[in-house]
């Protein structure tokens, strides 16, 4: 009785020094929450609660041979992954969109080049819907088509102007980041909008100014983008809710359909300065007076927020595309600064314990899509 006693007092007493440690880990956020507005405001200090991040990964899938056409890509642009563990590659060159098995066996085309119905002129991104199984592509400037789970064409809306970041909210309607400019004034501006299947915009949520380079020149307007320039970014962590960003700053707000702001995040970072380096792409263009803070952002499976924070190169001829690991800040869903860590060049997609990225190998004029286990990923915390 007395070792039973023993063991009951060894027992309360451990969980007690595991439920005070876990309290201790909770009140190291050396943040703050205050009410603006009467929106609740997570201000994050500049470091991290958990410090660094190192993904422990192991590769455990490669796509990509010169022998067979359904493997050989032709600038990769983009990787979604479905609830079967599909792969999906956005193969700009070859327009068309390459679906694959977990194990990756070719399955499936899907679009051609051309300009009828299912049809790319330059795909560049798209998305999945896990509830629809709708795929959603991306096609410059201002199409987006649409696919059913099968690879069937349903329909292409044309927006009414060009837009980089899109989301489906519902099935009647997006979330998109669109770029309208006046070559009259010469200001170009980004608006978060709502937009129906018929690409009329039925409302406006944000706009801020697109701080591209723009002047007049004989015969027209030139327009010269250095990658820097002041801009929005978009995801979308549920079905309910959103969250968008805009570069001058670091902050983020979290909104519903209706475009009311649930919370807003925010870090506390000095602003970022140019190196000389990234001076020197300006070239005859004058230097911004603000850096961005951020470039990209996007969210893994357990709703973790993936915050990039170096500038993608670009390699000529690709367009915008990493040559180095992304940095990149990692935030709780629900705003909290956890962690800070880099991830493999022209990560895509991170989902259930797996990260999915393209590698290019210009030496061999050979693109692969690679799948890593992350080996940590259970130990990877989801807040505070």
């Amino acid at each position: 009785m007395k070792y039973f006693c023993r063991l009951v007092i060894v027992g309360m007493a451990a969980g007690f020094i595991l439920a005070s440690l876990s309290y201790a880990q909770r009140a190291e956020w050396k943040g703050k929450i205050e009410t603006e507005n009467g929106v609740n405001v997570i201000k994050n200090p500049k470091d991290p609660l958990y410090g660094e991040l190192k993904l422990e990964l192991q590769e455990d899938l490669s796509i990509g041979r010169e022998d067979d056409k359904n493997y050989f890509f032709y600038v990769v642009k983009d990787i979604s992954v479905d609830s079967k563990r599909n792969i999906y590659v956005v193969d700009a060159r070859n327009y068309r969109i390459q679906k694959f098995d977990q194990n990756g066996k070719f399955l499936q085309t899907i679009g051609r080049q051309g300009q009828g119905p299912g049809e790319f002129q330059r795909p560049v991104r798209m998305l999945l819907d896990d509830p629809t199984g709708y795929i959603y592509v991306r096609d410059v400037p201002i199409n987006l088509h649409i696919f059913d789970n099968s690879g069937n064409y349903v329909r292409t809306i044309h927006f009414k102007d060009v837009f980089s970041e899109f989301v489906p909210m519902d099935n009647e309607s997006f979330m998109a980041i669109l770029h309208k400019s006046s070559d009259k004034d010469l200001v170009s501006t980004h608006a978060l909008c709502k937009v129906d299947l018929n690409g009329e915009i039925t409302k406006t949520y944000a706009q801020f100014p697109y701080t591209i380079f723009v002047q007049r020149v004989s015969g027209g307007v030139l327009s010269v983008s250095t990658g820097f320039e002041l801009a929005m970014v978009l995801s979308k962590l549920d079905r309910q809710t959103f969250l968008y960003g805009y570069s001058k700053d670091y902050e983020f707000n979290v909104i519903n359909a209706d475009g009311n702001v649930l919370y807003r995040i925010k870090k506390d970072e000095p602003r970022p300065a140019f190196t000389s380096k990234e001076k020197g792409e300006f070239k005859k263009i004058p230097i911004p007076e603000n850096k961005p803070y951020f470039f990209s952002i996007f969210n893994d499976s357990e709703g973790r927020i993936y915050v990039q924070r170096n500038y993608a190169d670009g390699i000529r001829g690709r367009g915008p595309t990493d040559i180095r690991d992304k940095e990149i800040d990692i935030f709780s869903k629900d705003g909290y600064f956890l962690y800070r860590t880099t991830l493999p060049a022209n990560t895509c997609v991170i989902k259930d314990g797996f990260l999915y990225a393209y590698k290019i190998d210009e030496d061999k004029a050979m693109e692969y899509v690679k799948r890593y286990r992350i080996k940590n990923w259970d130990q990877i915390k989801k807040g505070i």
